[in-house]
């Protein structure tokens, strides 16, 4: 009991450490905890089984900064109520499958664009939908903030896949991939006020 007493003690002070941002803390946190995180990523990976492949140090890195994000208030919520590698293990689980049931939302919003008409299909009718539906998908990337109007761009008309969307932005690859989710959900939602409004 004292030394169960003990250990969670020691983690309370680590955490707090942590969240003060102490660089011996935070280089010692990578070292004993990275494989903590990894672990809960695989748990994660293995429930929601993405369709498109997952580099795990860029949702790592990304967890990373989620942590570290608040200036240590999530740090600091730690109370020692268990250990700390249980309650790291915990936040990075639900993380990371928050990360992955977007991802798995983010394949129904790929369908905004997969139902446009098909261009091959030259029958005037079908030429005119295609014609409306794009004038609509365009009037709805429009009414989207700039930052999001840039990665539509970078996506959809230069081509760009997750990883070079990033390297172009200087931001994490598993980062993008949430925010093209966000977006492609906004459009989704856009659009099907229009066709709701219109019937």
């Amino acid at each position: 009991m004292t030394q169960t007493r003990r250990v969670t003690h020691d983690d309370l002070a680590f955490a707090r450490r942590l969240s003060d941002g102490e660089p011996d803390a935070v280089l010692a946190f990578e070292r004993q905890y990275r494989g903590l995180v990894l672990h809960a990523l695989g748990r994660a990976l293995r429930k929601w089984r993405p369709d498109s492949p997952v580099e795990p140090d860029d949702y790592a890195q990304d967890f990373m900064g989620f942590l570290f994000s608040d200036a240590g208030k999530r740090l600091r919520s730690f109370a020692g109520r268990s250990s700390f590698s249980s309650w790291l293990y915990t936040v990075a689980l639900r993380y990371f499958q928050r990360a992955f049931s977007l991802l798995a939302k983010d394949r129904r919003t790929d369908d905004v664009l997969a139902q446009l008409p098909d261009r091959a299909d030259n029958n005037p009718e079908r030429l005119a939908s295609l014609a409306h539906a794009s004038t609509q998908v365009r009037a709805a990337v429009h009414r989207l903030p700039a930052a999001d109007q840039l990665y539509v761009r970078l996506f959809f008309v230069e081509g760009l896949n997750a990883s070079e969307v990033a390297r172009t932005l200087g931001k994490g690859t598993s980062a993008v991939r949430m925010k093209k989710m966000r977006i492609l959900e906004s459009l989704r939602q856009m659009l099907g006020d229009e066709l709701g409004g219109a019937s």
